[in-house]
């Protein structure tokens, strides 16, 4: 790759990183609102570490909401002004009967 050449962020690849620490951290998990914080950096250290061993020059945010699954509706989105030929972010939703998390990830080009 050229020096000024980026590479582009590999969404499929990240996605498929983030479903696997997510499904290995909270497999089992029952809600409970004090573990919330330990479960997260759990989550956040895994990702990153993994994210970091993909290709290209990146900084990372990895980001989550782990809420109690009571049948109540939740909307979230976001938003983000980049160059849309190397940046990028992934997804991943996770749901068992106690709980619902979101996990996105940014990568965006340096």
């Amino acid at each position: 790759m050229a020096p000024d050449e980026k590479s582009k962020f590999d969404i499929k690849a990240a996605s498929q990183i983030l479903e696997e620490v997510v499904k290995k951290v909270l497999k089992d998990a029952v809600y409970r609102a004090d573990l919330v914080p330990e479960w997260q950096a759990a989550i956040y250290q895994e990702s990153i570490a993994r994210l970091t061993q993909l290709k290209g020059t990146f900084k990372y945010i990895v980001t989550s909401t782990i809420l109690e699954s009571v049948g109540a509706g939740v909307h979230i989105s976001s938003t983000s002004l980049w160059d849309a030929e190397s940046d990028g972010s992934a997804v991943y939703r996770f749901e068992n009967k106690s709980l619902i998390a979101f996990v996105y990830a940014f990568g965006l080009s340096v």
